[in-house]
């Protein structure tokens, strides 16, 4: 008895040893089961993220070429950055200034720059809305723009903008002054200017009307 009492007590220890490690295997799998879920859950959000963003940048976009082509904004750049909605902003409240670039061909452009804008500055604008004006007629054309800054300079009554650092306001330009380009050909060894570069490329400026 005490023998058949033994065996059926290791039998049953076994059995729960079994049962144990069944159960263990069993929570194992169910938790690498969670774990995958949890794991194919944050890929779909991820997915579904991306794919919202793009919607929501479509929608932006769209309303943006929207306002943009609002007469009452005709004035804001067909791609405008925030830098550009910013001066258009205070050009309203007065602390920008629009200035208008007469080109050779005697036609004419404006920009809007702060008031606090120094020849550098309106010189990036001018190349900004030459380069975007050539981009809705007909594509975009290069221009050398080192060559053109190289021939020649921008002039207010008569006072060559030759210095990049100098402020507009210290030429006296202000809210709706106009601006035009000069033919203007230094010379790197003497400083001189060249009289027949000038008037060759005088012409030539022309074309990016």
């Amino acid at each position: 008895m005490e023998v058949v009492a033994k065996v059926h007590s290791q039998s049953k220890s076994k059995k729960m040893e079994i049962q144990c490690g069944s159960e263990s295997a069993r929570e194992r799998m169910e938790m690498m089961e969670e774990e995958g879920n949890r794991n194919r859950k944050g890929e779909v959000s991820v997915e579904e993220g991306y794919r919202e963003n793009k919607i929501k940048k479509a929608r932006l976009q769209s309303t943006l070429v929207a306002l943009v082509d609002d007469p009452i904004l005709s004035d804001v750049p067909k791609n405008p950055t925030l830098s550009d909605v910013d001066t258009l902003i205070c050009l309203e409240l007065g602390s920008a200034m629009s200035i208008s670039v007469l080109k050779l061909d005697a036609t004419a452009f404006d920009v809007a720059l702060m008031n606090s804008a120094t020849v550098k500055d309106l010189k990036v604008a001018i190349k900004k809305k030459i380069n975007d004006m050539e981009q809705s007629k007909m594509g975009h054309r290069h221009i050398s723009w080192k060559h053109v800054w190289g021939n020649f300079c921008l002039s207010y009554h008569n006072d060559k903008l030759l210095d990049d650092n100098a402020a507009l306001q210290d030429f006296g330009i202000r809210n709706n002054s106009q601006v035009h380009f000069v033919p203007y050909v230094a010379l790197k060894d003497s400083h001189r200017h060249s009289k027949r570069r000038r008037h060759r490329f005088f012409h030539g400026l022309s074309k990016l009307s």
